[in-house]
């Protein structure tokens, strides 16, 4: 549970679950070895990157956002990681960050709740930040995905959560660039199935877990 202390970015009042949950199902994380380098891609307030910390799912977790709002807000709120040296924030763009070679095969988790619609795609947000993190014009899927396989050291493992309808483009596009499905969740109260959470390892061999009803 955060701290009444939370920091939150312009207007929102509270987070969605699909971070808590991403970071919930991550029950191999920070277990046997050491050290764990994750990062959180679109770290919004940083309640993921904390959420890592806090549960010692991660040794350490770099935070970035395109969002300068974002930025400022993680700092403050993920304000004891950095001063103990076990986070970094920083503000770029995630096809930046993904580009600079100094920053491949560093990680042994990518973690990441993405924009979950396809630009052009459903109703236009009135808030800019919604919009951004919603809608998948700067962080589309195969940016990201092409981040993970290049960011991740061999074995490593993506988190996300994404839309079940979007469940076979996703997959496809993950096992293209060899980040091999592994584990599937779906939420036992989301009752439409609407979302789904995902684990994938770089480098794998095929096989996929799914879990219909996990908590």
């Amino acid at each position: 549970m955060i701290s009444k202390e939370w920091q939150f970015i312009d207007n929102q009042k509270r987070h969605t679950q699909d971070g808590c949950q991403l970071v919930g199902l991550m029950t191999s994380v920070g277990r046997g070895r050491r050290p764990c380098h994750a990062i959180d891609v679109g770290c919004g307030d940083g309640i993921i990157a904390f959420d890592i910390l806090k549960d010692k799912k991660a040794t350490s977790v770099v935070a970035i956002d395109i969002l300068d709002s974002a930025v400022q807000t993680s700092i403050e709120n993920l304000k004891s990681y950095l001063l103990s040296g076990k986070t970094q924030v920083y503000r770029v763009s995630a096809s930046k960050f993904f580009g600079q070679k100094e920053n491949w095969g560093k990680f042994h988790r990518f973690v990441i709740n993405p924009p979950f619609y396809a630009h052009g795609s459903g109703r236009a947000n009135k808030s800019k930040l919604d919009q951004i993190a919603r809608h998948d014009k700067s962080l589309h899927l195969k940016l990201w995905a092409r981040g993970a396989s290049r960011l991740l050291k061999q074995g490593g493992q993506l988190f996300c959560v994404f839309p079940s309808e979007r469940l076979a483009e996703a997959i496809a596009e993950l096992s293209r660039l060899s980040l091999e499905p592994k584990e599937l969740w779906w939420l036992r109260h989301d009752r439409r199935k609407r979302r789904f959470f995902l684990r994938a390892v770089l480098g794998a061999k095929p096989g996929l877990i799914v879990h219909l009803d996990h908590v």
